[in-house]
């Protein structure tokens, strides 16, 4: 942040390219500074959003101490910048990642997540630079823990609580409403109760729990439902007092709870304020904002510059300029094709008009858990069978979730019923599509006539509007399926490398990024094995002897990471122990390409050009 206005942020994710890492962001803080073009001495304050002890990824050693003597060394300091650090509340950096940012004089601001520094959540009332925290949520009455509680039943693992929302409206509430109903309890002003050990009783007289392999019984959606009608009826009585009790009209919202847009969206249909804000890096991410803001503002005092309003996300790294960017395509030569398009939102709206699915990587990469026309995958959303072939060709997941659908502002709402006050821009609230329009967009309506719509206004992103306008000139409907561009193991896509990653391991028909149309070579072994193998963040290679049933040994061998251990072949442990590529002939070398290729669509490791060079490590 920079007087006020946030001119830099990225996720470490995007960088080591292991979802939800649990490393110090020390590769995010290199690339802020080279993308705002400062250097580590010019930094006023280092702000963290998290005092530690309590927080997820959190080491309570990180101290204002140890922070200093780590920022020294991981960027060159001359002395550790101890005076220059500050650590913040958890769930305030949340408050003030929404508040801040929103642009509004006055607001009740709520928090609501898993946990963090010892609570789940607040109340806070804020007016100007006066704020009051009205209520606070203990770790016992965690929403977010309330609505974990039912993930293991449906074979949901840590951070899936979406995939659950999606679930929801397949089911019906009251089927498991009385065993939710008897885990909490409302009381006077606002406040409630939680007793998820009476909840987690009722769901273990449910049966096993479901195969990660199965289908999703009634069971299940009814179960997810339920636990959504619960987290929607337990945020709305806190609301509602509160809103009342305030008089407060507008609504600021973060914390990990509150990504969930099917509440946001009934919160913003409700009338209770007339204006809402849901941060859009809602989530632990979004404690960066709130602790730049909570730094600027003590920084700077009295006089401390305004802070600017969040106006979109594109505040990641950019793709490079023309000729560089042709130079990193070329790395790839004899995998890929590509070609300059003078228009390449004309071009692509063709392709996509004719049945095509595309990548689409343009500008700055999106800060949060949105991809918003930056780092896209892009399809005709008319056609229904597009759901299913992009989640079986490309993002390899459960063929209930829904895709979300983009539009020009100026369209948006003759095909969606948008609710007032609400900014629309970055798929945080769910709302109603019209319902003569949902037969039209079969692919991003979801069963229930719902939709998570991006509004996209031409100031804020000006191709991706235009991409929008040729498609709708072309077909009629300004509208486009838009879902983040990277497959079911990776986070979203940031670098050149990382989306000609995505698009040749997986079924996308071209690329477009920047003003390059892209086209792929059939990954034959030879051009598999010609390819550097690289282990992925945090990987290792392990061998060892294990008896057979006839009671000889056997030797083994396996790839380690944070959350696997894959069985590979003495070839592909030789391969990947080396780092080098190979040439082999025959069976062997096919078999040794199918199985590197297989580890690389897993993102187990990575196939890289040879003249490819890694970000550096910390």
């Amino acid at each position: 942040m920079i007087d006020g206005e946030v001119v830099a942020a990225i996720e470490e994710e995007r960088l080591t390219r292991r979802k939800h890492t649990g490393k110090l962001p020390l590769l995010a803080m290199r690339a802020c500074l080279e993308t705002a073009h400062c250097g580590a001495g010019d930094v006023d304050l280092f702000a963290f959003g998290e005092q530690g002890g309590s927080g997820k990824h959190r080491d309570p050693s990180i101290t204002v101490d140890a922070w200093s003597i780590v920022l020294q060394a991981a960027l060159g300091l001359a002395a550790p910048p101890r005076t220059r650090v500050k650590l913040f509340d958890h769930h305030l950096c949340h408050a003030l990642s929404a508040y801040a940012l929103s642009g509004y004089d006055e607001a009740l601001v709520f928090t609501a997540d898993g946990f963090g520094d010892g609570i789940s959540g607040y109340v806070i009332e804020v007016r100007g630079r006066r704020l009051e925290i009205l209520e606070q949520i203990a770790v016992p009455d965690s929403l977010g823990g309330l609505y974990q509680t039912a993930l293991p039943l449906l074979g949901f693992g840590a951070h899936d609580e979406f995939k659950m929302m999606g679930l929801a409206p397949y089911g019906n509430p009251s089927t498991y409403r009385q065993a939710y109903a008897s885990a909490y309890w409302l009381e006077a002003e606002g406040r409630y109760q939680l007793n998820r050990s009476v909840l987690q009783r009722h769901l273990a007289e449910l049966g096993p729990p479901r195969r990660p392999d199965e289908g999703f019984s009634a069971r299940d959606c009814d179960l997810a439902a339920a636990a959504q009608e619960a987290l929607e009826d337990i945020a709305f009585h806190v609301l509602r007092y509160h809103s009342g009790a305030t008089g407060a009209r507008n609504l600021c919202a973060a914390g990990g709870v509150m990504q969930n847009c099917a509440l946001n969206g009934r919160l913003a249909r409700s009338g209770l304020f007339e204006r809402i804000f849901v941060q859009p890096a809602a989530g632990d991410c979004g404690l960066a904002l709130g602790a730049a803001c909570l730094g600027h503002l003590q920084h700077g005092g009295a006089g401390a510059h305004a802070i600017a309003p969040q106006s979109h996300v594109f505040l990641g790294r950019p793709i490079p300029e023309e000729h560089a960017l042709a130079a990193q395509l070329r790395r790839w030569d004899g995998l890929l094709s590509f070609r300059r398009c003078d228009e390449i939102a004309q071009t692509a709206a063709q392709l996509l008009a004719a049945g095509q699915v595309l990548g689409w990587v343009q500008g700055r990469s999106e800060f949060g858990p949105r991809a918003l026309g930056n780092r896209s995958i892009l399809a005709d959303p008319r056609d229904a069978a597009n759901k299913d072939r992009i989640n079986a060709m490309v993002k390899k997941r459960e063929a209930f979730r829904p895709f979300a659908p983009a539009v020009r502002s100026e369209d948006a709402d003759r095909y969606f019923e948008l609710p007032e006050g609400v900014d629309c821009s970055f798929m945080t609230v769910v709302v109603p599509v019209r319902q003569e329009f949902q037969p039209v967009l079969g692919a991003v309506t979801h069963v229930d006539g719902t939709a998570r719509v991006q509004v996209v206004k031409r100031g804020h992103n000006a191709l991706f509007w235009q991409l929008l306008e040729a498609f709708g000139g072309l077909t009629g409907v300004p509208v486009l399926l838009n879902t983040s561009f990277n497959n079911n193991h990776e986070p979203i896509v940031d670098s050149v490398d990382d989306a000609v990653t995505c698009f040749l391991t997986t079924g996308l028909d071209a690329l477009a990024i920047g003003p390059f149309l892209v086209s792929k070579a059939e990954l034959s072994p030879q051009r598999v094995l010609a390819l550097q193998p690289v282990l992925g963040d945090g990987g290792s290679l392990a061998t060892g002897w294990a008896q057979t049933a006839d009671g000889n040994l056997e030797q083994f061998y396996v790839l380690l990471d944070a959350y696997r251990q894959i069985s590979i072949s003495s070839a592909a442990y030789q391969m990947l122990a080396a780092g080098t590529s190979v040439a082999q002939d025959g069976g062997l070398a096919a078999g040794l390409a199918d199985e590197l290729l297989a580890l690389w669509e897993q993102r187990a490791i990575h196939l890289r050009p040879a003249s490819f060079i890694p970000p550096s490590a910390p």
